[in-house]
């Protein structure tokens, strides 16, 4: 008797789950054949196959990051852990699927920045029109002197939205409800009042840099299904919040001093050869 008593039991094995995966498979095989023949079960037969079918892809996404972990060849995964480096991939891998990439895609272009998925502006852009979206580019410009020339310098940019019309097969501009055309705008006063203008990035790439912000604009403002939850990585840093900019910039981060570490790749070998002993 065990009255009073708790009966606990040794979780199994890597290798034991692995043994016992062909006869689960089979058994679930057998019961879904089961049930395809009482009608009355339909909607336990469709959460069952639904289970199996998240299951399967899971252990697809898992098989598939790791090669990706292991092949050492990705700054943002290779200096994690075994577990972490793989979870990372996978998360990555999960996170692009939603967005329409593909794994490749979602393992090249999203990063993880102060805590939230990012994706390179072009990706950005590529979904917008994907998702039937286009815009025509106005750039607000002053003339100044430059080494005895005057010449146009960006101070602005407009993206005016536009959709695609299935009727005609062009793109026509979007109207809000007073009938005026939609549009979204960053301009220099946008960048004074964020107090951007000083940073490097802005010195060395104003137009590029005001045309990333329009289009974080038009998307926040008209197009937030497209990517929700993204931001875009060229902005990553400038969307921090402001005491957390200042603390970075006036505290850099010391050099860590670590102990030599196996390469990532065998690292991850030998962590399934523990698990499967």
């Amino acid at each position: 008797m065990n009255e009073g008593k708790i009966v606990t039991e040794e979780m199994p094995r890597a290798a034991d789950v692995s043994a016992l995966e062909p006869n689960k498979s089979r058994a679930i095989v057998d019961l879904i054949k089961v049930l395809a023949t009482h009608p009355e079960h339909a909607d336990y037969l469709r959460q069952l196959v639904a289970a199996e079918t998240q299951r399967d892809a899971f252990d697809q996404d898992y098989r598939t990051a790791k090669v990706f972990a292991l092949s050492g060849r990705f700054d943002d995964i290779k200096g994690s852990t075994p577990e972490q480096a793989v979870a990372t991939a996978m998360a990555k891998i999960r996170i692009g699927r939603e967005w329409g990439m593909n794994d490749s895609d979602s393992i090249a272009f999203i990063y993880f920045v102060n805590g939230r998925p990012a994706v390179m502006t072009e990706i950005m852009a590529t979904k917008i029109q994907q998702a039937g979206f286009h815009w025509d580019i106005e750039w607000h410009t002053r003339d100044e002197l430059y080494k005895g020339k005057t010449l146009p310098r960006c101070v602005g940019c407009t993206l005016w939205l536009k959709q695609l019309s299935r009727e005609t097969n062009r793109y026509e501009p979007v109207l809000d409800r007073k009938g005026d055309p939609v549009s979204a705008s960053f301009t220099e006063m946008d960048a004074e009042a964020g107090k951007l203008l000083d940073k490097a990035v802005w010195k060395a790439y104003s137009q590029d840099m005001y045309f990333w912000r329009a289009l974080s604009r038009l998307r926040k403002y008209h197009l937030t299904s497209v990517m929700r939850g993204a931001v875009q990585m060229e902005l990553a840093g400038d969307d921090l919040p402001a005491p957390e900019i200042r603390k970075q910039i006036d505290s850099p981060k010391p050099e860590a001093v670590e102990p030599p570490r196996k390469p990532l790749r065998e690292r991850i070998l030998e962590h399934d050869k523990e698990a499967t002993e």
